[in-house]
């Protein structure tokens, strides 16, 4: 079957797993790819876990569906079929230090992605970067685990991978583009960038009033109880209390003085759990799970990886797939008009060797660059919270005209229209007259949108929906599963308007199979996707990345996903449906460690920081109240490194460390040691003094040292905006740099309805008449309505 990048001819040169992430998408949906390797083969086969017959899984994970060729660049052996392979590519994806510019000069039309951790030049560019630097750089970790304890990195890694979801996105931009000018160009996306894009909200809380989130306010709405076969993570939203605890058989708690207010709720939030943990500890966790949605309570089981490859839900929607007889990860996103196509797993070292490359591209004459890659591309947004808008921010950044779609009766929630406004929330602490256009919640997803209120639940509503669709390119939407159909909006209803209209949904857990009607936030993703359970304290309970990390992991995956559907229609004209099931996305940054533990039928215990190959590898205490730095020694080298710095060369000698086995039965004595070394000093410069012998460390950042960050600042991270009712700030910015049709964020998020005239006027060229039939009516607004 074909598939929506048949058309492509993709050569993946990189050696790091973002750029080999990269290339795989591209191989899901079509494309021909190509791994060029040394003689010695390329090092990410050399990496843990590893299968039982013992090759890698993470290997196999990232190059299911591609060709190999071996190469050697060293002695110039096949340097002819080398450069015959880039002189046909459409894209080129290089190792860190890859030679862009002679790629470009050898085929000007090829898009060149070069995935880094922190680029080529600036601060950190000689940097190690393993998966625990980056997510304590990322400003994400520093919320990560109990208070007074070590923070936790995560689990896998996920950084290095969603910076592999970025650059598909940049190469897919650059591609649209290339339809207009003719050239391809240089894709540079960084994973320590990527990374501290995964918590920007909370850096722009700390730009608007000097606040920073801690982890004692992880728990607010959340909590965990322990069922007969595992955990189960509740979200208690103050509007679903009551339903809450009917649905649990516990009415009488919903009077009960040290509960009913939600205030005294959060004062007594063990006391309440306690009570909870008694009345469900013999049920099966997804019986609760199931019990607590249907009353539209949100609640999720923390799947271990072994668990999802015989989950029932799954099955249901054949996610698995049996490639030569081993099981792979289904597809991170669907596509209706033309689905994954993947026919073959990893390859084996050169075995395309007969592997015939298209004739060269001769390259015509060159355009001049249209001002934004997605300029010609309007989308309607039915979003809210931080996945949905992300989705559309990203493709906003790029261009594309953006109408954030809210019903005056239900508007998008991190305007925090549901809630006491929180000082926290608001520049300089004021909520100010206009309070639910200064959250800095909903002001750091949507830049450079447009805001149009419809209410969408009347028909005057529905005919404007209508209308804006017959001039729309996408429509993009995160309630739940049904939503749309049920308002007469569904895929089929608007093909009927538009026929080429690509429409795009986030359901959590997909639009078909058993736990699709389920709601999710990010917190409940992780758990649900198998993420949770490997992370956590020894013997303690499944832990949550941030305050919600798969939420924006869901909305570069979103954006993904309509970028490779928008390119199938550049070159067919036809559009079609979009299903991006937020969790089987986000299962593909642990892919190997599901895989590991489907073949094995042993999960990993969490363990902190703590992995089996490297120590120490963990977070420190430094000067300062909850101040660490992240310190890993993936060698022998780093390790006497490590020593030396700490000036105490004795600890090479000593027995105890004296190997990676040894260190590992001696972890709890070698923690204390290097705490000791660390508890006075200060993080950032213990952290330059052991990158620069050689040893990963990083500073676990917060959201106040993001802003003041030197790295990104030299990434140009943050553009300063002006918003009508916020003021002037600095905001951070996308992780994805495009060297001829760059983005941009060149407007702050819309004042609620404040495109409204400009929607029925400038876009849908509406009479004086119809417009003030429209704007007085109950269909449009420019304030919520109480309660909304």
């Amino acid at each position: 079957m074909p598939g929506a990048l048949d058309h492509l001819w993709v050569v993946d040169l990189s050696d790091t797993l973002a750029g080999q992430y990269c290339a795989r998408l591209f191989a899901d949906f079509g494309a021909t790819v190509v791994l060029v390797e040394p003689p010695a083969g390329s090092p990410v086969r050399r990496l843990a876990p590893f299968s039982e017959q013992g090759d890698s899984l993470q290997f196999f994970h990232l190059n299911t569906g591609k060709r190999s060729v071996v190469i050697d660049r060293a002695t110039g052996e096949g340097s002819s079929r080398f450069e015959a392979l880039l002189a046909t590519a459409d894209v080129v994806v290089l190792p860190p230090n890859g030679d862009a510019a002679a790629v470009e000069r050898l085929n000007p039309a090829c898009v060149v992605v070069v995935p880094s951790n922190f680029g080529s030049d600036g601060p950190r560019a000689d940097w190690q970067g393993p998966e625990l630097v980056l997510q304590a750089l990322s400003g994400m970790m520093h919320n990560n685990g109990a208070a007074g304890r070590e923070p936790l990195y995560g689990t896998g890694n996920r950084a290095a991978l969603a910076s592999g979801v970025g650059a598909y996105v940049g190469a897919l931009t650059a591609l649209y583009a290339r339809k207009t000018t003719n050239r391809g160009q240089v894709v540079r996306v960084d994973a320590a960038e990527t990374a501290a894009a995964m918590c920007f909200p909370y850096v722009m809380q700390y730009i608007y009033n000097g606040t920073v989130r801690q982890r004692t306010e992880q728990a607010i709405q959340a909590g965990q109880v322990l069922c007969r076969d595992g955990w189960v993570c509740i979200w208690i939203y103050n509007f679903r209390w009551h339903a809450l605890v009917n649905a649990l058989g516990l009415p009488e708690l919903e009077h009960d003085p040290r509960f009913a207010d939600p205030g005294d709720r959060r004062v007594n939030w063990d006391a309440l759990f306690a009570i909870l943990q008694t009345r469900v500890a013999d049920m099966m966790a997804e019986d609760l799970v199931e019990i607590l949605q249907r009353a539209q309570v949100i609640a999720a089981k923390a799947y271990r990886p072994s668990e999802l490859i015989g989950s029932r839900h799954l099955a249901a929607r054949n996610y698995w797939e049996e490639i030569n007889g081993r099981t792979a990860l289904g597809p991170p996103f669907r596509l209706s008009a033309v689905p994954r196509t993947l026919s073959r797993g990893a390859p084996e070292p050169g075995e395309a060797g007969d592997l015939a490359a298209p004739p060269a591209r001769r390259s015509p004459p060159a355009r001049p660059a249209a001002d934004m890659p997605l300029s010609d591309i309007r989308i309607i947004e039915l979003t809210t919270a931080w996945a949905g808008p992300m989705s559309g921010r990203v493709l906003a950044y790029f261009g594309a005209e953006c109408i954030h779609v809210e019903a005056p009766n239900r508007v998008n929630s991190w305007r925090l229209n549901k809630d006491r406004p929180n000082p926290v929330n608001f520049p300089d602490g004021q909520p100010g007259a206009r309070w639910y256009d200064r959250s800095f919640l909903f002001n750091s997803q949507n830049v450079n949108k447009l805001s149009c209120i419809l209410n969408l639940k009347t028909e005057e509503g529905r005919a404007t929906l209508r209308r804006l669709v017959a001039v729309a390119d996408v429509v993009v939407c995160n309630f739940r599963p049904g939503t749309l159909k049920k308002l007469g909006l569904d895929y089929e209803s608007l093909t009927a308007i538009k026929p080429d209209i690509i429409v795009a949904e986030l359901p959590a857990f997909g639009a078909d199979g058993p736990m699709s009607g389920y709601a999710a936030l990010g917190p409940t993703m992780e758990m649900a996707a198998g993420m949770s359970a490997m992370i956590g304290y020894p013997g303690g309970q499944p832990e949550v990345t941030g305050p919600s990390y798969l939420d924006p992991i869901g909305g570069f995956n979103a954006a993904a996903a309509i970028l490779t559907a928008l390119i199938y229609r550049q070159r067919t004209g036809q559009g079609q449906y979009v299903e991006v099931p937020q969790v089987e996305a986000a299962m593909q940054l642990i892919g190997a460690e599901i895989l590991k533990a489907g073949e094995t039928g042993i999960d990993p215990a969490p363990s902190g920081n703590r992995v089996p190959h490297a120590v120490p590898h963990d977070a420190f205490p430094t000067r300062g109240h909850d101040q660490w730095v992240a310190i890993a020694a993936l060698d022998e080298a780093q390790w006497r490194n490590l020593c030396k710095v700490m000036n105490r060369p004795d600890l090479i000698e000593d027995p105890r460390f004296a190997s990676v086995d040894r260190r590992l039965d001696n972890q709890d004595a070698l923690t204390i040691i290097v705490s000791d070394w660390t508890r006075s000093q200060d993080k950032h410069e213990i952290a330059d003094a052991l990158q620069a012998a050689g040893v990963p460390a990083a500073p676990v950042q917060t959201p106040k040292d993001l802003a003041e960050d030197p790295y990104l600042a030299h990434r140009g991270f943050f553009t300063e905006l002006e918003h009508p009712d916020a003021g002037r700030h600095p905001h951070p910015g996308l992780p994805i740099d495009l060297s001829a049709t760059p983005g941009a964020q060149v407007r702050a998020a819309p004042p609620f309805g404040g495109h409204n005239r400009h929607v029925l006027e400038g876009i849908l060229g509406l009479s004086v008449d119809e417009i003030a039939t429209i704007e007085a009516g109950p269909a449009m607004a420019t304030r919520p309505l109480e309660g909304a």
